[in-house]
């Protein structure tokens, strides 16, 4: 994409920090939503947090407490575009820490179909005491643009060999993680309102795919190997989708790379992980 137009600062009202506890429960709750098959997420004792869990603290966040402190956003032109986490140590249920969000960054771009893009980075930084134990980056893009058309091709792609292809995603499963994660945008699972925004209905949530990515390398290289995670999405995913997912070695920084692929051979998210 072209360099950013403009870097306008947000004006928002600082946010207050609040107080986090990674519980045993909503841990679990978390790992199932996401289809975890690590044992360390689902153990009855001390399990450890999913990589993405983080995005749960949304639960425990109040007006005051929130980045977007203030300001009425319309969720029908918002996407997700990209996340970050990063982990000084493993999360383990019963930690508590503090959390404070912000906005880093607000920028925009011309869009590809016409129109204008704005990018805005918010950072939720976990902390015990002095020590940074782990931070959350999530950019939201509010967009101009005419919504990308769902419709799949006549035939569908064959996935790569080797690739692990997931049940087709339902809107349960969208709605289960809602309730595990705290992310209540309703165009993930009221169809009014995503055909009013212009979609053909509900959609996945960006995260849920993230977080059963970030899940599947847990699994393979353990629960408490991940210290980056990296997610980029490029398109939506949708009710009936069964999901591709192939996973490879990276370059530079990052350990592993995995793909994500739609049915239709499209590449729905990217992510990478850094392996400690």
């Amino acid at each position: 994409m072209a360099d950013p137009v403009s870097t306008a600062p947000l004006s928002v009202t600082p946010a207050e920090p609040f107080r986090w506890v990674v519980e045993e429960g909503k841990v679990r709750e978390f790992a199932r939503a996401t289809s975890s098959t690590c044992a360390a997420h689902l153990r009855a004792v001390d399990p450890v947090a999913p990589v993405t869990f983080l995005t749960s603290s949304a639960l425990w966040m109040a007006e005051e407490n929130s980045a977007w402190r203030g300001i009425v956003r319309d969720f029908r032109n918002v996407l997700h575009g990209e996340s970050e986490f990063w982990f000084a140590r493993p999360l383990v249920a019963g930690t508590v820490l503090t959390a404070h969000q912000a906005v880093e960054r607000q920028y925009s771009k011309a869009g590809r179909r016409g129109g204008t893009m704005a990018f805005t980075e918010v950072v939720t930084r976990f902390s015990a005491g002095d020590e940074l134990v782990a931070t959350m980056k999530h950019v939201s893009i509010r967009t101009s643009e005419v919504p990308a058309s769902a419709a799949p091709p006549a035939a569908p792609v064959v996935p790569p060999v080797g690739a692990y292809v997931a049940p087709p995603l339902t809107v349960t499963d969208f709605v289960r993680y809602q309730g595990a994660s705290g992310d209540f945008n309703p165009i993930h699972h009221d169809t009014a309102y995503a055909v009013a925004a212009g979609f053909p209905g509900p959609f996945a949530v960006g995260m849920l795919t993230a977080g059963i990515t970030a899940n599947r390398i847990a699994a393979v290289h353990g629960a408490t190997a991940v210290r980056r995670f990296r997610v980029r999405f490029s398109a939506q995913a949708w009710p009936g989708d069964a999901l591709s997912y192939v996973e490879e070695p990276a370059d530079g920084e990052w350990s592993v790379r995995s793909t994500v692929s739609r049915p239709t051979g499209a590449t729905h998210l990217t992510a990478w992980a850094e392996l400690g």
